[in-house]
C-alpha cells in the first residue's frame, strides 16, 4: 500500500534503492522461500551461505540487518518488517524486487555468455 503522496514512480524509486546494495539483494533471495520469517532466521541463512559473511560474523550482521537493512527495506514499503518482534513479512512490491532481481541476474548471464 502506498502512503499519501506517494505515485508509482517512488515505488519503483525504492525497489531500486533496496536493491542497490548487494546485503539486500541476498535478503531479498533468501525471502523468495521464506515469505515469513524472522531476523534470526534470515541472518542465519545469510551467514550460512558463505559468501562474504561467515558465521562468526552473524552478530555483526544481525545488528546491520535491524538497524539498517530491514528499516531502510520495510520504510521503502518492499517489505513489512517489525523491529520488536523480528518479524519479516513480503509483500506485492517484494514480488517486483524479486523480479526485478531476476532481470538482473539474466542480464548478467548474458553479458557472461557474450563475453561482455
Amino acid at each position: 500500500m502506498m502512503s499519501p503522496g506517494h505515485d508509482a514512480s517512488d515505488a519503483v524509486d525504492g525497489i531500486h534503492d533496496v536493491c542497490a546494495h548487494r546485503t539486500r539483494r541476498r535478503l531479498l533471495r533468501v525471502l523468495r522461500s521464506r515469505p515469513e520469517t524472522t531476523l534470526e532466521a534470515v541472518a542465519a541463512a545469510l551467514a550460512e551461505s558463505g559468501d562474504d559473511v561467515r558465521p562468526s560474523e552473524r552478530t555483526r550482521l544481525e545488528v546491520a540487518l535491524y538497524h539498517w537493512h530491514l528499516p531502510k527495506m520495510a520504510d521503502r514499503g518492499v517489505i513489512e518488517y517489525d523491529p520488536e518482534t523480528g518479524r519479516i513479512r513480503t509483500n506485492g512490491a517484494t514480488r517486483a524486487a524479486w523480479s526485478l532481481l531476476r532481470a538482473q541476474e539474466e542480464t548478467d548471464r548474458s553479458n557472461r555468455t557474450d563475453g561482455r
